[in-house]
């Protein structure tokens, strides 16, 4: 499969998924974006905010460019009861003709700069946000590679989301009875999101235990629990190799969506790669 041109890869992931979508129901509790009353979520509180910094890098400025104009969709948006918040379903394809720019992404293990670089630090930071408020994750994707150390991380290991349109995708589902929206920020130091609602919303305490780890692969248990409950539940498991060197010569390529099948740099339709 992974022989098979990436473009046919993705549109059979997205029959397979826009049939799962309509086998359970799925696709008719999306939001979209536009949909809804802003107006109501823009007034709503924050309940649970989390907050991490952006790390100086030559694609710093990339990262915040990126995750700005996702925000333009994701902000504000109502998620009423029962409904599904579908990463992609409301950023879009991340595409030059709709403003995104190329930022470091993860391509089949190495690093690799391309378009939408850098949204994958916003849905790890929703992912952590709706965890914390106890929502359920119908899916979420571990990255393939560690690139960071204990000195450089902004988040623990685990708390991660990586998104890859058409491949994989970040959803939530609104478990409260009330509608709920996200609003987050970014600048040159740092991004923020909040959980925000009508209504309190209890913090969960979450965990994530490094389990094991041998041959260069890590291993990371993802756990919550609610405040007056004794014991964690585990959510998912997650592993990661490490980086190494061999990982790291692409930084300085042409974005891959440039190149693959020839000189495309008049094309449109350059996207984040999957991380595989």
């Amino acid at each position: 499969m992974r022989d098979t041109p990436r473009e046919v890869r993705r549109l059979v992931c997205q029959v397979c998924s826009l049939a799962t979508d309509y086998l359970y129901g799925y696709r008719q509790k999306l939001v979209r974006a536009g949909q809804g009353e802003a107006e109501l979520a823009a007034a709503f509180p924050a309940r649970v905010r989390l907050e991490q910094p952006i790390l100086a890098t030559d694609y710093a400025d990339a990262k915040v460019h990126n995750i700005t104009l996702a925000l333009k969709r994701v902000n504000n948006l109502l998620i009423p009861p029962g409904a599904i918040f579908s990463f992609w379903h409301v950023v879009g394809r991340p595409t030059r003709a709709r403003g995104f720019v190329p930022g470091r992404s993860l391509l089949a293990g190495q690093l690799r700069p391309d378009y939408g670089g850098g949204l994958c630090q916003l849905s790890g930071l929703m992912y952590y946000v709706s965890l914390m408020a106890g929502l359920e994750v119908l899916e979420r994707h571990p990255h393939s590679r560690d690139i960071y150390d204990d000195q450089t991380r902004y988040a623990p290991l685990g708390a991660d989301a990586t998104v890859a349109y058409g491949f994989k995708d970040l959803r939530v589902i609104n478990s409260y009875p009330f509608p709920i929206c996200f609003r987050a920020a970014a600048s040159p130091a740092k991004v923020s999101c909040c959980l925000c609602g009508p209504h309190p919303v209890e913090e969960s305490i979450i965990e994530f235990a490094r389990t094991a780890q041998a041959n260069g692969v890590t291993t990371v248990e993802t756990r919550r629990r609610h405040p007056n409950e004794a014991g964690y539940r585990v959510l998912n498991v997650s592993s990661y190799r490490s980086l190494d060197e061999h990982d790291l010569v692409h930084m300085s390529a042409t974005p891959q969506s440039l190149v693959e099948g020839g000189d495309q740099r008049q094309s449109p339709d350059s996207d984040t790669p999957i991380d595989e």
